[in-house]
């Protein structure tokens, strides 16, 4: 399998998560995220995947933006990443936040199905 191959199923899967996160819909972000997932936020929070799902569920975080840029993949059969910008407006907390930043997600395959492992944002300089 050719390197487009491999990185067609992680665009892909990053697709889907920017539109759960739209959407709020934790159902199909839990299938995305795995169990031991390690989120790190631009602004150094981290989240598991379960403390994820509830501040989504909890309204804590709302997007009501968001966009992904610039997307750069790596792949091999059981391990990828997609390195690439991510502009978003966002409710934390009910407070309004523009975000810009350059972001890693981390996508390993076990058991047959992708799932995102790792995530790291770095906030943008100011321009």
């Amino acid at each position: 399998m050719n390197g487009e191959a491999l990185a067609a199923p992680l665009l892909a899967l990053e697709e889907r998560r920017r539109a759960a996160l739209l959407a709020g819909d934790t159902g199909a972000l839990q299938a995305l995220l795995a169990p031991d997932l390690r989120y790190t936020h631009s602004t150094g929070a981290i989240d598991g995947r379960d403390s994820l799902l509830a501040k989504l569920a909890g309204g804590q975080i709302v997007y009501r933006q968001l966009a992904f840029t610039q997307l750069a993949v790596q792949c091999m059969a059981d391990a990828g990443t997609v390195a690439g910008e991510m502009h978003a407006e966002v409710l934390r907390d009910g407070v309004a936040r523009s975000i810009a930043a350059r972001y890693l997600a981390v996508w390993l395959r076990r058991a047959g199905a992708w799932q995102l492992a790792a995530f790291q944002g770095t906030p943008l300089a100011s321009r």
